[in-house]
């Protein structure tokens, strides 16, 4: 079959020679049969051609449309008179011109086809995964596949925000007086023709320039302006269904996903804290080294137990006054004379009985006498 191509297609569009509510004859290459085909398969072939996608086709066409009203009515004073009537019929004190204005650009519907496509891969990935395998990274793996799930659910969100917020933007606002002009003919606007009194060629002049200005088939124009819109709001309304049904499957898989991560478990790998307690436990055993039982630990506790006890004898063989002034051995001497001298007379009165005086040499320089094993080495003398 012979296609129109895009320019063409889009031209007769906006000239009301295609509307979408009818089928589009086409012949085939021999020029024998002619086929017809819906309005929508056409735009199907258009977009494949061009590596397009529906509303942004859609889009174009309804840009195209509103356009050329636009011109229309900025060329035809009768034609905007006409419309300036019915609105005001409507109770409408707007310009005829607002009829006719729409968005410069549309929703971009390849962001969910990057999504899907990325959705895939992650199915992809999620389906190859071996879970009988002794892969230590499986739980790693997993919780990268639930990240890049939940990636695609944030995505999933912009783009339905976006669509609630631009699903309505090509539907005119005045769509109750575009439907009414869909009903009224070429015939309606040229009752306003000019009579043939006076100047023939004049008057025929100008009703050629108002027959020329109104197409053929303006009421089809006023149609398409409706219908074009409403199928645009559909394909919105296909692509919102369509992001609620992937977010669906995402949480599906992230539901099979946690489930898959509680039975396999973390691998856990020594950490930095774990390293930080493990050296702070041998920090603590260095610092009590010292505290800590050992081989020969009877041996020092012996030695240590022998010089406690030397001490405590030593304690108490020392002598009650250890002299280290040197008055104080002055006075010392002084007294062991006077003791001399009263021994001296007890002699003379006790003739009859041996006495014997022990003498005890103390070392000046020593503060602490020696232990109990080396006591009977002190110097003891008899007189």
């Amino acid at each position: 079959m012979y296609f129109y191509d895009l320019p063409r297609f889009v031209e007769l569009i906006s000239m009301g020679d295609i509307n979408p509510s009818f089928p589009i004859p086409l012949k085939s290459r021999d020029h024998n049969i002619t086929h017809n085909i819906s309005f929508l398969d056409h735009c199907s072939h258009l977009c494949k051609k061009h590596d397009t996608n529906i509303l942004r086709l859609l889009s174009v066409i309804q840009q195209k449309l509103n356009g050329d009203m636009i011109l229309r009515l900025n060329k035809s004073p009768v034609f905007t008179d006409k419309i300036r009537n019915v609105m005001n019929e409507w109770g409408e004190e707007s310009e005829p011109i607002e009829l006719f204005k729409c968005p410069q650009s549309c929703y971009d519907s390849n962001k969910i086809n990057i999504i899907r496509n990325n959705i895939d891969s992650y199915d992809n990935e999620f389906n190859n995964l071996k879970l009988d395998s002794e892969d230590s990274n499986l739980y790693e793996v997993l919780e990268k596949l639930k990240n890049n799930y939940q990636d695609s659910v944030l995505e999933l969100d912009e783009n339905l925000k976006e669509i609630e917020e631009r699903r309505n933007e090509y539907n005119p606002e005045y769509r109750e007086i575009l439907t009414d002009m869909s009903t009224k003919p070429k015939s309606f606007y040229m009752d306003s023709l000019l009579d043939k009194e006076g100047n023939e060629d004049l008057v025929n002049n100008m009703n050629m320039r108002i027959n020329k200005g109104i197409p053929e088939n303006v009421h089809v124009i006023f149609l398409n302006t409706t219908l074009i819109p409403n199928m645009i709001s559909k394909c919105m309304e296909g692509h919102k269904n369509e992001c609620i049904k992937l977010k669906s499957m995402i949480e599906d898989k992230q539901f099979k996903i946690d489930t898959m991560m509680n039975k396999v478990g973390p691998n856990i790998p020594l950490s930095d804290t774990i390293l930080d307690v493990l050296s702070g436990i041998q920090e603590y055993f260095k610092d009590n080294d010292n505290e800590l039982p050992s081989d020969d630990e009877e041996e020092l506790n012996e030695n240590d137990i022998q010089e406690a006890l030397s001490k405590v004898v030593n304690k108490q063989t020392q002598p009650d006054i250890v002299i280290n002034d040197i008055e104080e051995r002055d006075t010392l001497d002084e007294e062991s004379d006077t003791l001399d001298e009263e021994r001296d007379g007890d002699e003379d009165t006790d003739t009859d009985e041996d006495m014997f005086f022990l003498k005890i040499n103390q070392d000046d320089n020593k503060k602490t006498v020696e232990k109990e094993d080396k006591k009977d080495d002190d110097e003891i003398s008899f007189f």
